[in-house]
């Protein structure tokens, strides 16, 4: 049994088109067997864990999460930390999936923390298990928590790659996002201006438009209008030095909107 399921778990592993249908049936009937059989636990874990697999494939993801909580639930005793880690980041892919961001935070975590046991993944993937963590957390409302881990993730990716790594972008987006989650607007205003440095560094003219745009809206809910409107102007400055057309349009006409509603609010009644 031993060598067939890690057989089976190999070909799961590269990913290769199988007949899912009677690798399933055949996968059961080991189960059964493994069961009641404590020698066979640690084969257990694994047909379970398969099946999960295979149901995933098939498209059944409630039934995949089942299985793949099931299987990691058995003791993996002394289990090879790279497969943990794969493990636990496919639960949570599949949690994720089903917006079950709560079961796909915890298993993100276990993942992260096997991994620093973990020959196969390198800094950015370890870092980048971390960022996926913090992401579900926020998803679940656990907005302190995400902030936590975003927090550690970009004190540990400015000591590796300094302050102005491109790579640290989405983590400093997702902080805002934590932050304003929590209300502190203030903060996650001075966070998306870092975004807005790092995307006008870039040259990327789509998401320096999307940060003018949400720091307006920032600027908006502290109430500093003019503040407001002049992210909303510079965008319209920047599109029309380069921006595609759709995209400009739509910044006049939020510019005017806003202009409207300003002289709206002041208009005597």
């Amino acid at each position: 049994m031993r060598d067939r399921v890690a057989e089976v778990r190999a070909l799961l592993d590269s990913r290769v088109n199988i007949d899912a249908a009677p690798l399933i049936s055949e996968l059961e009937r080991l189960r059964e067997r493994a069961r009641d059989r404590l020698e066979s636990r640690p084969e257990l874990r694994q047909l379970l864990i398969c099946l999960g697999m295979l149901e995933y494939r098939r498209g059944d993801r409630l039934k995949a999460r089942g299985l793949l909580i099931d299987g990691l639930g058995v003791d993996p005793g002394a289990a090879d930390p790279n497969q943990l880690v794969r493990d636990h980041y496919f639960l949570a892919g599949v949690a994720s999936d089903l917006r079950n961001f709560q079961l796909a935070a915890e298993h993100y975590a276990k993942a992260a923390q096997c991994s620093a046991a973990a020959t196969d993944f390198d800094v950015n993937q370890r870092l980048g298990i971390r960022e996926r963590q913090a992401f579900a957390l926020h998803e679940a409302g656990r907005f302190m928590d995400a902030y936590e881990v975003n927090r550690s993730l970009l004190e540990e990716g400015e000591g590796r790659f300094g302050a102005d790594d491109p790579r640290l972008g989405t983590v400093i987006v997702n902080t805002a996002q934590n932050l304003y989650g929590l209300r502190r607007l203030a903060e996650a205003e001075s966070y998306l201006q870092r975004a807005l440095v790092s995307a006008q560094a870039g040259g990327e003219i789509e998401r320096e438009q999307d940060f003018l745009y949400q720091l307006a809206v920032l600027a908006a809910e502290q109430g500093k209008v003019t503040a407001a409107r002049g992210y909303l102007a510079e965008r319209v400055t920047r599109l029309e030095r380069g921006g595609a057309a759709p995209l400009r349009e739509a910044a006049r006409r939020c510019l005017e909107d806003f202009d409207l509603q300003r002289s709206r609010s002041k208009a005597p009644t």
